[in-house]
């Protein structure tokens, strides 16, 4: 059958695997944070990440060995399958084992990539696997010094993320993919989140569903941490109350307890952010 050379082809099927360590190992240098928020930043960019990648390839693959983690995804919404990590060693052994999972599974196109991407659009996800025709490419964070993602079409993974691993990439044979490679900026997928500061840019360029309840609304930085305690009060509104460690009256809303049982049992204790007088994002 003749087919129009102009005709718009579909995009190729591909694979994107992640590897997610423990929250309670994740992201150290946000140890600025209180560790119970440092813990749920970590989860909410991983949430972030694999949503953005689950919209735009068709296997998404988080390889772990954490017990929970597949039953956690879950509840968050996420269509992601868990692969255990099978002996292999550090992020780039276990980026290496999904991707050989991916390849058994006949998918020719992989994309490894990191947790921390919390503005990551599926449309940028598609322009770079759209960008790799063969081989290997990277994409290099807004600094230049690491990489988000790696690509592979027809050849093996081979991923060397974490120190400069934009030249350790490059110096194994990877192709950069500069924005004139792509034919367009993808600043989300640039846009890794190490630090406390690196938030600030990431918010900017607009945080996923996951991560925009820790922030204060409209500003770009983190609400205020704190421990609340459920109780029976309702302000005048009707609204329900929490009492923080601080001592504070808390507006708790339905909505900041998203994913937790309600209503909630008074006297129950929650870790949350909060500003304004009302509690943001509240979890266990």
């Amino acid at each position: 059958m003749d087919t129009d050379p102009g005709a718009v082809q579909p995009p190729r099927p591909a694979a994107a695997v992640v590897a997610l360590k423990p929250v309670a190992h994740a992201k150290s240098r946000l140890g600025t944070l209180p560790d119970p928020l440092r813990r749920r930043l970590a989860w909410t960019m991983a949430v972030d990440t694999l949503r953005a990648l689950g919209g735009a390839v068709d296997l998404l693959l988080v390889v772990s060995d954490q017990p929970a983690l597949a039953s956690r995804l879950a509840r968050a919404g996420l269509d992601v399958e868990v692969v255990p990590e099978a002996g292999a060693h550090g992020m780039n052994g276990a980026l290496d084992r999904g991707a050989a999972v991916a390849a058994a599974r006949g998918y020719r196109t992989v994309l490894g990539c990191v947790g921390d991407l919390p503005a990551l659009r599926p449309a940028s996800v598609r322009t770079v696997l759209d960008a790799v025709d063969g081989g290997r490419a990277f994409l290099a964070d807004a600094s230049g010094v690491g990489t988000t993602m790696l690509v592979a079409h027809g050849v093996p993974l081979d991923p060397h993320f974490q120190g400069r691993s934009a030249a350790a990439h490059h110096q194994s044979g990877a192709v950069p993919l500069t924005d004139d490679r792509l034919g367009t900026g993808v600043p989300d997928a640039r846009c890794d989140v190490d630090t406390e500061v690196d938030l600030g840019p990431a918010a900017g360029l607009g945080l996923g569903p996951a991560t925009t309840p820790l922030l204060v609304p409209g500003a770009l930085r983190l609400a205020t941490s704190t421990v609340v305690t459920t109780t029976g009060w309702s302000d005048d509104a009707g609204r329900p109350l929490a009492v923080s460690t601080e001592g504070h009256r808390l507006v708790l809303p339905d909505a900041a307890v998203d994913g937790l049982r309600t209503p909630l049992r008074i006297g129950q204790r929650l870790h949350a952010v909060h500003a304004d007088g009302v509690v943001l994002s509240a979890w266990l």
